[in-house]
């Protein structure tokens, strides 16, 4: 194999594959409910899907439109299928941005925009990599498929309903996460933290909560209504809070209320130490203003038990092991009235945690408080040996672009890679790169986007090429 070539072609491609990136940014491909038969995630997402499928067909690769939930586009033929997962759909915006987050801006060598990391850029390199592999003339012993979703980011269910329809290829990657190979990704739960309230109000009342519109994302922003009797002394006490605190805090007279606003920064809940959870920010300000009554109960549990804190510790849930790193809890969703609280965390849990004894222990930090403790969902740990014949072609097609040695590590986050036999979450960060995320002016940058599509295009020839 001719790698100069390959990587030539790769390059050739630059303008193509800034300029379709852009395009894709351009559309807002939030899901929302049903639109229509084909359009199980809404119009926008359709509109992706349509894009996405017509650029495809422009290059020439037998497409399939899977009822609006996925397509792909595939080369080659043979007994086994390589498969390469990516999404189109993406996160709310959130707050804190300083480009258009639909804009796709090109500035100081970096693309800006919604999705552009997270995973559009991914799904354009995948694109034209397979392209660059067809016109280098590499001949596949296995057919090679770009699958892209639309559901990624709020359950998965566009590869169920995709893998009901056809069968899923055989091994793979999914370009999702970071470099060099994830082959570990944690257990993930959701819980939910819920209490009411009945009793009368204090000279602070709680009117509205609000923070967080995924739990999957850290919250940048978070606010609270509240009927405030002495609006003078609860200044001057907010005041003295944010000065030792060093939050953001800031108020708007609404009339009848005040609005408590908090800002933090978001980021992906599975870094959680990226950013700062606006929601626990407001949680400790609200209690620290001693919200009276049983609301006041229900916040200090919380504000104490995990207030800005990521690693569950006083929660009762702090863990480790060797293999898959550290335990990380996010306030992900915060709703409340005069009347209750609720609260979905978002938690990644280490290959060696039990669960129940997680949801459990929390159960018991929260005792007496109030507060209801209950799993919505839970994620088993996903584990592909190091020794695996992908793993290892992957670390290779690594280890020969970037010329540093490649390896295998555990992350956080949960990526489709679990949806297919033999897959693992390779790139596109590289290692020391700010994970852009869930986080406001997300971008890649476009080196680092060109080396990953030869990386890509390396990868596709080293595990479906047929040997030499």
């Amino acid at each position: 194999m001719d790698e100069k070539k390959l990587f030539d072609i790769v390059e050739s491609y630059r303008d193509d594959i800034i300029n379709t990136l852009r395009r894709w940014i351009n559309v807002p491909s939030l899901g929302t409910a049903r639109t229509a038969e084909n359009a199980p995630f809404g119009d926008e997402v359709r509109r992706m899907l349509d894009t996405a499928l017509a650029d495809a067909n422009a290059m020439g690769f037998e497409t399939y439109d899977c009822d609006g939930y996925a397509m792909h586009a595939q080369m080659g033929g043979g007994e086994r299928t390589m498969g390469i997962l990516c999404h189109l759909d993406v996160v709310p915006v959130g707050e804190g941005w300083t480009k258009d987050p639909w804009g796709g801006e090109v500035e100081d060598g970096k693309i800006f925009g919604r999705g552009t990391a997270d995973d559009k850029g991914c799904g354009v390199l995948s694109l034209y990599a397979m392209k660059a592999v067809r016109e280098a003339g590499i001949p596949l012993k296995d057919g090679v498929r770009l699958i892209l979703g639309c559901d990624e980011e709020t359950g998965m269910t566009d590869m169920v309903h995709y893998a009901s329809k056809i069968k899923m290829p055989d091994y793979g990657f999914s370009p999702d996460a970071e470099f060099p190979v994830i082959n570990i990704e944690k257990g993930h739960l959701y819980i939910r933290l819920e209490g009411r309230a009945g009793d009368e109000p204090g000279d602070i009342a709680v009117q509205e909560l609000n923070a967080g519109e995924r739990a999957n994302v850290v919250p940048g922003t978070a606010y609270a209504l509240l009927k405030v009797k002495d609006r003078s002394a609860f200044e001057k006490k907010l005041s003295a809070i944010a000065t030792e605190t060093g939050f953001d805090l800031k108020t708007e007279d609404t009339g009848e209320s005040i609005k408590l606003i908090a800002t933090g920064l978001g980021s992906h809940a599975s870094m959680p130490q990226l950013g700062k959870n606006a929601a626990g920010m407001l949680l400790i300000a609200l209690d620290r203003l001693e919200i009276g009554g049983q609301m006041g109960k229900m916040i200090k549990a919380v504000a104490e038990k995990i207030g800005i804190e990521y690693d569950g510790a006083k929660l009762g849930i702090a863990c480790k092991d060797e293999q898959s790193g550290v335990l990380t809890c996010n306030i992900g969703i915060l709703r409340g009235d005069e009347s209750f609280i609720s609260i979905v965390l978002d938690i990644r849990a280490p290959i060696s945690a039990d669960c129940s004894a997680l949801c459990g222990s929390a159960v018991m930090a929260l005792k007496g408080s109030g507060v209801g403790v209950s799993l919505m969902s839970a994620s088993e740990p996903y584990v592909v040996s190091a020794d695996h014949p992908v793993v290892k072609g992957l670390i290779d097609a690594y280890t020969e672009v970037t010329g540093q040695q490649g390896y295998a590590f555990a992350i956080g986050g949960g990526t489709y890679s679990r949806m297919m036999p033999n897959t693992v979450a390779f790139g596109p960060n590289f290692p020391g790169d700010t994970d852009m995320c869930h986080m406001p002016d997300e971008y890649m940058d476009i080196e680092k986007m060109m080396k990953a599509a030869k990386i890509y295009a390396l990868a596709i020839a080293k595990l479906a090429g047929a040997e030499e």
